[in-house]
């Protein structure tokens, strides 16, 4: 993390889980993410070959959703993506970063492309609540990004409002601007753990790969067509043949779903969901992906569910799971 960020930030966050008001504005420091910088006179065509959406539709008024895919068409990473200027950035678990970094290098051969880590020199928090209070052009909608100043704001999906901010990499006193709309958003803003950004993420029905889950599911598995993360009209990209043809072809037999757990304890990633059959016996129905407590202290997770026995009697160990909505419709 940036030092004088992290000195700025000394400020002890609040529990999401002790807010009073899950519906009030919150704050986020999201300095535990991994950011790559791509740039280079061919850095749109290496992405556009490596990645499963249309880099061409990331634009500085615009960010998408994507995902780096073995030959096998399982998911290495996922990313949020939003350009600056010539240079495109990857949002993603920070704990897949040096691996995807020293991977797509690999392919770089004769390409005119640099990959850097800049997680540490780049500000970047999140904002829920409605920022167009504060900045009367902040994004409308989701897939949205606007310039300011120093500064790019993203509008994130869900149907709560929610933005986030990272600073430019080219600007020596990009943390003013940073620290002045922090300062803007906090007048009316909670200051929130992570826990809440990621309960957000979760209710938004958004997957985020991690280490633990890295290469584990096809992103068909993972609602990714739902979340616009795969455009079948871009051309080919590892795994592209494999995603296609399940898509064209063949249907999948695996979805993600949300769920409550009843339990205040966090399971690991990959941790096994089991299902109840007539018979008594208990087989396994899925795994988890991403977890995060939600505001009744439950709880709350993405789970890749065989569809067959998503509607069966479901259980984490001991503890009981309730299937819940998601924001947008399975149907493809």
């Amino acid at each position: 993390m940036n030092p004088d960020w992290k000195a700025f930030l000394s400020a002890k966050n609040t529990p999401f889980t002790e807010l009073k008001n899950t519906q009030e504005e919150m704050l986020f420091d999201l300095s535990d993410r991994g950011i790559i910088k791509v740039y280079g006179e061919d850095a749109e065509s290496f992405l556009q070959n490596q990645l499963s959406n249309d880099i061409k539709n990331v634009t500085e008024t615009t960010h998408q959703t994507s995902a780096w895919c073995s030959p096998k068409g399982r998911i290495i990473a996922t990313f949020q993506i939003f350009k600056r200027e010539d240079s495109f950035y990857l949002n993603l678990s920070a704990d897949l970063l040096e691996h995807v970094i020293k991977k797509l290098r690999m392919y770089v051969m004769m390409s005119k492309v640099t990959l850097e880590d800049v997680s540490d020199s780049m500000i970047h928090f999140g904002y829920a609540g409605e920022l167009q209070k504060i900045l009367n052009d902040a994004p409308s909608a989701s897939g949205l990004a606007i310039q300011y100043g120093n500064l790019t704001i993203l509008r994130i999906a869900g149907d709560t409002p929610r933005y986030e901010i990272f600073s430019s990499t080219l600007v020596s006193n990009t943390i003013d601007d940073a620290k002045q709309l922090w300062e803007q958003c906090a007048e009316n803003a909670t200051t929130i753990d992570n826990n809440g950004w990621g309960y957000l993420n979760i209710l938004a029905g958004l997957p985020d790969i991690s280490e633990a889950s890295s290469e584990a599911w096809i992103p068909q598995m993972v609602n990714y067509i739902a979340v616009g993360g795969i455009d079948f009209k871009k051309g080919c990209y590892p795994g592209q043949e494999i995603v296609a043809r399940l898509n064209y072809l063949g249907k999948t037999k695996r979805r993600m779903y949300r769920m409550e757990i009843d339990t205040n304890q966090l399971p690991a990633i990959g941790e096994s969901i089991t299902s109840n059959d007539n018979d008594g016996g208990d087989k396994e129905a899925g795994k988890i992906l991403n977890v995060a407590i939600n505001p009744a202290g439950k709880v709350e997770a993405l789970a890749v569910l065989k569809i067959a026995e998503a509607d069966k009697a479901l259980t984490l160990s001991t503890n009981k799971i309730k299937i819940l909505e998601l924001p947008y419709s399975l149907d493809e």
